[in-house]
């Protein structure tokens, strides 16, 4: 090759990396949009429309200027700072979807609506009766909506969840995940994030276990759990029928059990430190047979005033613990078996993954087979430290 030939060859390649490294280093730009022409959303709320067909969307929005600003004002965001602004608007908008509703604001707002740190998802207890699947569709389909956000089923209007003003906390959005946080201090509510049900309900042909939110005007209550079967709201589960059905699917990480003293003069308070579980089948036939061992580790953390404990009656505190344990499980069970009639306990997978051959013969007739499921449920409890009282 000739001097000129490579001269112009060193040329060519250098002009080609040039404009390789400046796609690489500028294509995450394409879509740029200032922050601060952006409104960041934390909870989307959704109930029935008047409107036939339509939904009634509601989006809790922060405003940056009044949180950054406090009570006394200014902060950044333009506008002259927050003054007596409320640190979040729920601004609402009938639309035929979230996405929709999400245009339909742009015609009221100068900013657009941010999704990628949204925290929660409240759907109002009208939709869920007549059906999910129409509202889901768009968390399914796109990635803007924040997978981790929390997501329940309201007793009554979504709205009135987004407009709850708690007092220990400035933004109810972060309110509302805090809860949803505390599985270690409660086992009796539906934990879940919106990928996980989001999994769960494609999975499961739109049956699903999802967080239940009762609201009132300043706090919630998100004891219990909502169930879905084939995309509508089924029922309720209470706060013993949830925990009981965290302890069937393993779930249980923390929490406590008040039982009578085993003398009878007041109350014990037993702290679960850990629970594990063993699910077994043990016979097949027209309706298959499980047996469920649970064992569960914990402390006494008080009692009631005047009631001593000591070494000899620890086994009597672990049988009357045993025995809550088991009733809670079994109230669980029977009411997705007798009320419900669908398997959120998900034993159809279980037997689909650990007894393939066997679900060939179940599955097409499951959703009458699993009413009859027989489920023996056995627990032990260890008390690992019964406290001190000086």
């Amino acid at each position: 090759m000739s001097p000129f030939c490579k001269k112009i060859a060193r040329k060519s390649l250098f002009i080609f990396t040039a404009v390789f490294l400046a796609f690489v280093i500028l294509s995450g730009c394409w879509d740029y949009r200032d922050i601060d022409k952006r409104l960041f959303v934390g909870g989307v709320g959704i109930d029935k429309s008047q409107q036939p067909g339509r939904y009634n969307i509601s989006f809790l929005i922060p405003i940056v200027r009044a949180i950054a600003g406090g009570e006394g004002g200014g902060g950044g965001g333009g506008g002259g700072g927050g003054g007596n602004q409320k640190p979040v608007e729920v601004e609402s908008t009938v639309a035929d979807s979230i996405t929709d509703g999400a245009r339909n604001l742009a015609l009221r707002l100068n900013r657009d609506l941010s999704f990628e740190h949204m925290r929660v998802v409240v759907i109002g207890e009208d939709v869920a009766k007549s059906g999910v699947e129409p509202v889901i569709n768009p968390f399914m389909r796109q990635m803007e909506f924040n997978r981790r956000s929390r997501i329940a089923i309201a007793e009554g209007e979504a709205r009135k969840v987004m407009e709850i003003q708690p007092w220990v906390e400035k933004f109810p959005a972060l309110y509302l995940e805090s809860l949803f946080g505390n599985e270690s201090l409660s086992g009796k509510f539906i934990d879940g994030d919106l990928g996980d049900f989001l999994h769960q309900i494609h999975d499961f042909n739109g049956n699903a276990l999802v967080s239940k939110i009762s609201p009132d005007s300043q706090e919630v209550n998100i004891g219990g759990g909502a169930v879905l079967k084939h995309f509508k709201l089924a029922g309720w589960l209470t706060e013993e029928e949830a925990r009981g059905i965290n302890f069937f699917q393993g779930k249980i990480t923390g929490g406590n059990i008040t039982i009578d003293d085993p003398e009878g003069k007041g109350k014990v308070t037993f702290i679960i430190l850990r629970a594990h579980r063993q699910l077994q089948l043990t016979a097949d036939g027209p309706a298959p047979e499980f047996r469920l061992k649970v064992c569960v580790e914990g402390n006494i953390s008080d009692t009631t005033e005047g009631v001593s404990l000591n070494i000899h009656n620890e086994e009597v505190i672990e049988d009357l613990v045993s025995k809550e344990v088991k009733s809670e499980i079994l109230k669980g069970i029977s009411r997705l078996q007798q009320d419900y009639r669908v398997d959120v306990l998900k034993l159809g997978e279980y037997l689909h993954k650990y007894h393939p051959k066997l679900w060939k013969d179940y599955k097409d007739r499951w959703e009458d087979i699993f009413p009859d499921v027989m489920i023996s449920v056995a627990v032990t409890t260890k008390v690992k430290n019964i406290g001190v009282t000086k």
